[in-house]
């Protein structure tokens, strides 16, 4: 969740200021709107035209135009209904262009405007489908990053200040200015760092068309690359925005006075009624702001006037100013003037002018020793002083996406200046930054599938779905002891699942339960738990959002020869059994509470669960339709969160009109860019970071440090060959014999893995922590044979836990927020609970098969595991290496490739020692194409051997044919 910024509530701006930022804000605000409508449109169209797109044309226009009808036909019925509730029978007449008209006359009228829209999207559909690719590409990192500034001026960025919650006040905006200026010191670093690589691309496209030229060539040069300068832009701003912050925080610290007319304090509500939502941004903005935001828009237009973004801004700012300027001209009709309908109280600084002239003096002193005292000499500072500096910083306030960037920038610039080889590292920064901007991240498809589901969950979140899930499961499992208890869970995992963040869970479905649950006589320690813990469930369970980030980080990790890459679409599903598992266990502790607290049960009735069915009937079905499609391969995980977020608009604005497009939709869509911007401006920082970790190693050097013991050390002595402790661990391990390291087994690597992942998990928030743990802990766990989508289950599992965990478990300062409870009186309140899902921890670790059971194949004979395909299992029949196996038969069917629809174990199962049947192995200098090393390493010590006495290999064996691959070997682990 982003969230979690600062405990001290933001100090207002100077006037010209804050409608300069204001003004910068609405354009942004606009922007997103556009860009997220038009990669649902493209998304849409896409998938549709996938389904219908071979159809004759006139069909294609008659079935969109045949939903324009649908959609004409919800919205005059849902006006009679309201009509009728109102007036009581009602005239069942309904409003359309401004005239009174009955519903038949209404639906008539209506038709042929629903005929020229299905014509002309159908045309449009067929456009934009032509490059929906990169408009999701391109429109995932505009909006990502408009969402990320977006969220600088309500510091949203996820923080620790730790610190800071420590201090009064006044204390504390001292340590919240100081933390805010190094953190946009760091953010201007990276945007700069971006920059800097992106222009080293253009000069080179500019070279190629300079040549191309010259050669009389004729050939487009990709040009695609200068979309992504929206991310320098958006870490600018986001600096900038921060610098800002500083700047008042310590004004407003230096004063001692905040505000001299603070905003008044909100009428309590009364019991079930629902709070006042925020209007649109447009609507409280005033003439200057909408002036400004205007003038924001032109100027991106003069920045891009010659690239190839400009047609696209220009459509894009074209219609932001479309959004911005349809309300503006409805105020002056309706009242007159151009004043906002909703005036927004602002806060005055009441600091002085010696305050402002001393805060601006220590921002600027901070950025200038940064910059001109502290980065020409890093070669002098010791790297534990630096990666200290960064801790403390982190701990103060600033942003984690600054911790990370910068900490991965000192370690960076530390490595280059110490390494003796110089030009083995000149590029190392720009090499990192290109994994942002280039094919293994910006330019992943699945990308779009984190602003698409993020923005169904905001939906969900601002429409009355929590409600309606409550009144079903309660009708449904009212009558079972603990029955209210049981809906809080299933309520809790629904709503997790879908809107991707446990925070808003405790936010949104605590609110309701909470009381209830009290009201029902269940302990109050007991109804906090439950509610605190239940925003954790579901987080493996798909389409939630923790697991499609886990998806496509994994996937970036280069596997190892003869593994297979884990693919987005698998891990989607083999999440499903293990959330369910932790759901399971955390049902039956609440029937049993139910059982002891004697708490009163109510009466099923078949009356009104069929009422609460029906009325969620819609809702109820999109969790069955999206996982039926991901399990069945009918969706990707693209055009599953297209399908998910378009179905969720069309019901909660059409059919069930808990939403409107004019004053809901324009204010949602913004704020789910935020924790989406949240969640890249932490991926692009960290990759810095883990660019360094890769470039010095640091995941081997881990290996061999946890691994490498006495006995491995001696063995090396004994094989100078060797280049390196890993491989000597590799060879012990393959001939059953311990290294002697602290993790010397499959089962301790689990074991210290749960223990640490919990740490990592009650410090960094879930996304984070996936960006820069996952590279350093896979080569460990594909060492002791874990497979891949088993690890990452387990891995979110953990992080899950690690979201309760005392003392500084997110969730628990999210729930001490919203119900007005001290942090620390939730710790005994929560750990019945982190007992249950320790346990369901436990079970998923130890019992594989629980994640593995849905992946295709699963329990086949695998050639390329090493533990049990590579070597042999007794008893399996036909296992190269067994004893008295039978000789493998060739195989059937293209080796080359695996045949469509064939897993990648399958394929190596099927031509293992390329189906040589009884005769000489293969080649055995080099493993073959596609072949592990310890398939490799098995084939070919076994050769010697007759089938009724094989050779077992011995250590000196193995090292044999890793000598000879050691170079090979290194050049992969880097």
């Amino acid at each position: 969740m982003a969230g979690a910024a600062p405990t001290a509530k933001p100090a207002p701006f100077l006037r010209p200021l804050d409608v300069v930022d204001r003004g910068v804000l609405l354009a942004e605000s606009a922007l997103s709107l556009v860009v997220v409508v038009v990669m649902l449109f493209a998304a849409v169209s896409e998938s549709l035209l996938r389904v219908i797109g071979t159809k004759p044309m006139g069909l294609q226009m008659g079935l969109v135009a045949a939903f324009y009808v649908l959609l004409f036909w919800l919205n005059f019925k849902g006006d009679r209904d309201e009509a009728q509730r109102a007036d009581g029978e009602g005239s069942g007449q309904v409003q359309f262009l401004g005239k009174a008209m009955s519903l038949g006359a209404a639906m008539g009228a209506s038709l042929p405007i629903s005929v020229v829209a299905g014509v002309v999207t159908t045309k449009l559909m067929h456009v934009v489908a032509a490059v929906a690719s990169d408009v999701l590409m391109n429109g995932t990192i505009w909006a990502a990053f408009l969402g990320a500034s977006y969220a600088t001026r309500g510091r949203r960025h996820l923080a620790i200040d730790a610190i800071s919650r420590l201090l009064p006040d006044r204390g504390r905006r001292l340590v919240v200015g100081l933390s805010a200026t190094l953190g946009a010191f760091v953010a201007l670093a990276l945007g700069k760092g971006v920059f800097n690589a992106l222009m080293e691309a253009a000069h080179g496209a500019a070279e190629a068309v300079r040549q191309n030229a010259a050669n009389g060539l004729d050939s487009p040069v990709d040009r695609g690359f200068e979309f992504q300068f929206a991310i320098p832009l958006g870490f600018f701003l986001i600096g900038i925005r921060l610098a800002l912050h500083g700047f008042h925080e310590l004004a407003a610290s230096f004063s001692g006075r905040v505000a001299l007319n603070p905003a008044p304090e909100a009428a309590p509500l009364e019991e079930g009624a629902e709070a006042p939502k925020d209007p649109p941004q447009s609507q409280k903005a005033t003439a200057a702001e909408v002036g400004i935001a205007a003038l924001t828009l032109m100027g991106l237009l003069a920045i891009t006037s010659g690239t190839t973004v400009f047609r696209a801004a220009l459509l894009l700012s074209g219609l932001a100013l479309l959004t911005l300027g349809a309300p503006f001209v409805a105020r002056k009709r309706a009242s007159g003037n151009f004043d906002p309908p909703v005036a927004e109280h602002i806060e005055r600084p009441a600091a002085g002018p010696v305050h402002f002239a001393a805060a601006a003096a220590v921002v600027l002193a901070i950025l200038g020793v940064m910059r001109f005292g502290l980065v020409p000499n890093l070669a002098s500072i010791p790297v534990s002083a630096g990666v200290l500096f960064f801790v403390v910083m982190a701990l103060m306030g600033a942003p984690l996406f600054s911790f990370l960037g910068g900490l991965g920038l000192f370690l960076f610039v530390k490595f280059f200046l110490a390494d003796p080889d110089v030009g083995r590292h000149a590029n190392a920064f720009g090499n990192s930054v290109e994994d942002i901007l280039g094919n293994h991240f910006a330019r992943m498809s699945v990308l779009a599938t984190i602003p698409l589901f993020t923005l169904a969950g905001y939906i969900m979140s601002e429409s009355r779905m929590p409600q309606r899930l409550v009144r079903v499961s309660r009708a449904l499992l009212g009558w079972m002891p603990g029955g209210l208890a049981v809906v809080c869970v299933f309520a809790s995992a629904f709503f997790t699942i879908f809107s991707g963040a446990s925070g808003i869970t405790i936010v949104a479905v605590g609110g309701l339960l909470v009381p209830a649950l009290l009201k029902d006589k269940y302990p109050e320690k007991f109804a906090l738990g439950l509610v605190t813990t239940g925003g954790a469930l579901g987080i493996t369970v798909p389409p939630c959002l923790p697991l499609i980030v886990y998806g496509i980080v994994a996937g970036l990790q280069e596997p190892a020869p003869g593994q297979e890459r884990l693919e987005l679409q698998k891990f989607l599903v083999v999440g499903l059994l293990p959330g369910l598992v932790a759901i399971g266990l955390m049902v039956l502790y609440c029937i049993v509470m139910g059982v002891i607290s004697k708490v009163p049960r109510s009466k099923f009735d078949a009356k009104e669960a069929g009422a609460a069915l029906w009325e969620a009937k819609w809702e109820l079905l999109l969790p069955v339709v999206l996982l039926v499609g991901l399990a069945k391969g009918i969706f990707n995980p693209s055009q599953a969160a297209a399908f998910t977020a378009f179905y969720v608009f069309v019901m909660e604005v059409f059919v069930y009109r808990d939403l409107t497009v004019q004053k809901d939709i324009p204010r949602i869509i913004p704020e789910s860019m935020v924790l989406v911007g949240a969640i890249f401006v932490k991926l692009c920082a960290a990759t810095v970071l883990v660019g360094y970790f890769v470039q010095a190693q640091i995941a081997d050097r881990l290996f061999e440090w946890l691994t490498c013991g006495p006995p491995a050390r001696a063995f090396m002595a004994q094989h100078p060959e060797l280049g390196t402790c890993r491989e000597a661990v590799d060879a012990l391990s393959r001939v059953h014999q311990s290294a002697g390291g602290i993790i010397d087994s499959k089962i301790t690597f689990l074991l210290a893995l749960n223990v640490f992942l919990l740490v990592i998990g009650m410090l960094m928030d879930i996304f984070s922590a996936i960006v820069v743990v996952v590279p350093l802990i896979a080569g460990i766990a594909l060492h002791f044979n874990i497979n891949p989508y088993h690890l990452g289950i387990v891995f979110l599992l953990n992080l899950e836990i690690g979201y309760l965990m005392p003392p500084m478990g997110l969730n628990l300062f999210i729930a001490g927020f919203r119900f007005n409870r001290p942090v620390p009186d939730l710790y005994r309140m929560v750990l019945p609970f982190i007992g249950l899902f320790i346990a369901a921890l436990m079970l998923v670790t130890y019992i594989p098969s629980i994640t593995l059971f849905a992946l295709p194949n699963h329990g086949q004979p695998v050639a390329s595991a090493s533990a049990s395909g590579a070597t042999g299992t007794p008893g399996a029949t036909g296992a190269p290496g067994t004893p008295g196996a039978e000789a493998p038969s060739a195989p059937a069917g293209n080796c080359d490739v695996p045949n469509e629809g064939e897993t990648f174990d399958a394929f190596q199962a099927r031509c293992a020692n390329g189906g040589g049947g009884g005769g000489p192995p293969a080649n055995c200098d080099v493993p073959s194409e596609g072949e592990s090393f310890d398939a490799f390493q098995a084939r070919c010590s076994a050769a010697p051997a007759t089938p009724e006495a094989p050779a077992a290999p011995s250590a000196d064996a193995a090292i044999a044919t890793d000598a000879s691959q050691a170079d090979a070997s290194q050049a992969d682990a880097r």
